[in-house]
């Protein structure tokens, strides 16, 4: 859709409209009727996450991400930060414009009042049947996988990390947890709020990402799997054996911030390697 100028509106692409009203903004898939979008927002759904920003559930297929908090605070920060906030709809439609996977986006609404943005919903699918990456790797190592079918994941999830770059689209965060699959052959990415749009990927930025990635899967996997998945993730111009050292040193230095930050905060989430089986 354009505006009235004629320029392409990225909030509304082709199949989608947006829909005006005083106090809302509507931005909505082609097919999906008010009536529709309205009966979704309406259901109570089944809470994933509250937090002193965002209230999130599921309705059926969908994921409903509203604005929390005091209004007036809402209110202010909605309104400072309208770009952020519409951050992961526009990451998620440039990217499947791109070929790359991410949860299907459905609707994104702003209420606002004289120019003061109150509220935000984001809706987008719920992967039903997925798991993350790490959890499928569990399940592979615990299903008896051979080096074969180890191999043939990572190489695949290889080529799903190759295209966010080639969309030129950089995740800040893409540790294991980010990446859901459901049959360890097509990936799709969440958490789109830290993803960078138009942005080259740098060395800095891609070796971020290996430190990420490697920790997600040393505790299960041993660098004879792990080295050829890096490097197929690297230009020809740089050489795995100089690269994999900076990779497992900022690794250990990864592993021992985030368990520093658990103790402190006395919490102890699920590690890969506490669920590994014994090694006979």
């Amino acid at each position: 859709m354009t505006d009235a100028g004629n320029t392409p509106d990225p909030m509304c692409p082709e199949n989608f409209r947006v829909e005006r009203a005083p106090g809302k903004a509507m931005y909505l898939r082609n097919d999906v009727t008010d009536a529709q979008l309205q009966t979704l927002l309406n259901h109570p759904g089944e809470p994933i996450k509250t937090s002193p920003k965002a209230k999130v559930r599921r309705v059926g297929h969908w994921v409903v991400k509203e604005s929390a908090g005091p209004l007036p605070v809402a209110a202010a920060r909605n309104t400072l930060q309208r770009e952020k906030r519409r951050h992961a709809w526009l990451a998620a439609l440039r990217l499947r414009a791109h070929g790359v996977r991410v949860p299907e986006p459905l609707a994104f609404i702003e209420h606002s009042r004289l120019g003061v943005v109150t509220a935000t919903v984001h809706v987008f699918q719920y992967l039903d049947g997925f798991r993350d990456v790490e959890r499928h790797l569990l399940h592979l190592v615990k299903s008896g996988a051979g080096p074969d079918a180890f191999a043939a994941f990572l190489d695949h999830l290889a080529d799903a990390v190759n295209g966010l770059a080639e969309a030129n689209a950089y995740h800040a965060d893409l540790s294991g947890k980010n990446i859901f699959t459901r049959d360890g052959a097509r990936f799709y990415f969440i958490d789109l709020d830290a993803v960078t749009l138009d942005c080259a990927y740098d060395e800095e930025k891609r070796l971020k990402n290996h430190i990420q990635l490697y920790d997600s899967f040393c505790d299960a996997l041993g660098d004879v799997l792990l080295v050829p998945f890096l490097q197929k993730m690297l230009p020809p111009e740089i050489d795995p054996r100089t690269w994999m050292p900076r990779v497992r040193d900022g690794q250990r230095e990864r592993r021992m911030r985030i368990e520093a930050k658990w103790d402190k905060q006395g919490v102890r989430p699920r590690r890969i390697r506490d669920e590994l089986p014994p090694v006979e």
